[in-house]
């Protein structure tokens, strides 16, 4: 898409870590894009290579938080297959900021309505980046930041919380796309009980991530959402919302 659209690059190459690998990419300027015809402010985006969620169907992108959290809050409903936006576009979050939630910027009273589970999420930015992680708790360990990531098809543990947890072995492994052109095959473990600030979550074998590569606690992904139906990611409140199971 960058080729066929003349994205103008505006800086130097930077190498960026992935799922057991980091490549090379380049930051281009979009002038010029929408989401399901609502227009987007213009924009430095990275220009790389992505995997193809299977043979027919090659990923063109990536939209990530650092659009999304310019409209305050964003609900994925998994079950209708929609996403839908809490405000008008704001602009980009200015310098570096962690804001530990719940603050008191209300929700949107729409993204209210069926929700069982609130949970606090703290939201980093970072020179126009954006990350959000929820606490989760294992069985006997402590409060661990995972990142929510609603694109992830499965749940990944890191090696490390893994083997501080004794967490069984599950005997089996898992495939992922060839994200930045490299593919990858993670062992799971079996997650034993665990919770996402109140709510307990279903046991269920989880991946474990390489030793190189992404670097964080753990990453819940839709696997574990889309089984609440749908999902708010409130940024300004800092908070996220699931529905019920």
């Amino acid at each position: 898409l960058s080729r066929r659209f003349h994205l103008r690059q505006v800086g130097a190459p930077e190498r960026v870590a992935g799922i057991g690998c980091s490549a090379t990419v380049v930051p281009e300027q979009v002038s010029s894009w929408s989401a399901g015809g609502l227009a987007l402010s213009p924009q430095v985006v990275l220009s790389g290579s992505l995997p193809n969620l299977d043979a027919s169907q090659p990923l063109a992108g990536v939209i990530g938080s650092d659009v999304l959290s310019r409209f305050g809050s964003v609900r994925i409903d998994y079950r209708a297959q929609t996403i839908s936006l809490g405000g008008a576009e704001s602009p980009s979050p200015a310098g570096n900021d962690v804001v530990q939630g719940p603050t008191s910027a209300p929700t949107p009273a729409q993204f209210l309505k069926g929700m069982r589970v609130d949970a606090a999420l703290t939201v980093v930015t970072r020179q126009g980046a954006v990350g959000v992680y929820v606490s989760i708790k294992f069985d006997g360990s402590g409060v661990q930041l995972f990142i929510v990531d609603t694109g992830a098809e499965i749940s990944m543990v890191s090696h490390r919380l893994a083997r501080s947890l004794h967490l069984v072995a599950a005997h089996q492994s898992v495939s992922l796309p060839a994200a930045f052109g490299c593919p990858v095959s993670l062992t799971e473990v079996q997650s034993g009980p665990w919770t996402l600030g109140s709510a307990s979550l279903e046991p269920q074998p989880i991946a474990t991530l390489p030793a190189s590569g992404l670097k964080a606690a753990g990453l819940l992904g839709s696997d574990v959402l889309s089984r609440y139906g749908a999902v708010v990611i409130d940024y300004s409140g800092a908070r996220v919302l699931l529905e019920s199971g």
